[in-house]
């Protein structure tokens, strides 16, 4: 189920735009250069899990925290990884979760997690990933390790 996340108003009074996070492929291939106020953020509640043979992490819910990017997108762009991130065949759904910024601000942002059919039928569970095997693949990227340092320290 997609909970709603209201679009605000952008710079540009024509463009509204919501916070979405970016945890894995989103930023390893990426997907946030060409948006709006992308900034590291400390997602709560979660866990990221990167399975042996999987060439991309989920989230699960947990008591623990990761570093993420936070990046706005409009209405179209949430669109397009809906689809990206296989929403509408049952895959993955977009929620809500609250984030905190580095200034220990706190906002509403949406985060793609798998749905209860995908976590059965994949068998994931926390125990596939206990340290964060996804940081050594944003490791492997200069440019983001030279933007983001948090996110693998």
């Amino acid at each position: 189920m997609i909970e709603n996340l209201n679009l605000n108003q952008g710079n540009d009074s024509s463009t509204k735009y919501c916070s979405l996070i970016g945890y894995g492929t989103f930023i390893t291939r990426g997907f946030w250069k060409d948006k709006s106020r992308v900034q590291v953020c400390k997602v709560k509640n979660y866990r990221r899990i990167y399975p042996e043979g999987y060439w991309f992490p989920f989230v699960l819910p947990a008591d623990d925290s990761f570093w993420a990017l936070k990046f706005d997108v409009n209405q179209n762009q949430l669109d397009k990884f809906d689809r990206y991130e296989g929403v509408p065949s049952g895959l993955f759904q977009r929620e809500v979760t609250q984030i905190e910024l580095k200034d220990s601000s706190l906002i509403q942002a949406y985060i793609y997690v798998p749905t209860l059919d995908l976590i059965k039928s994949e068998n994931l569970s926390l125990e596939l990933d206990t340290c964060d095997r996804w940081k050594e693949e944003i490791k492997k990227i200069p440019e983001i390790i030279d933007k983001f340092p948090e996110l693998v320290y």
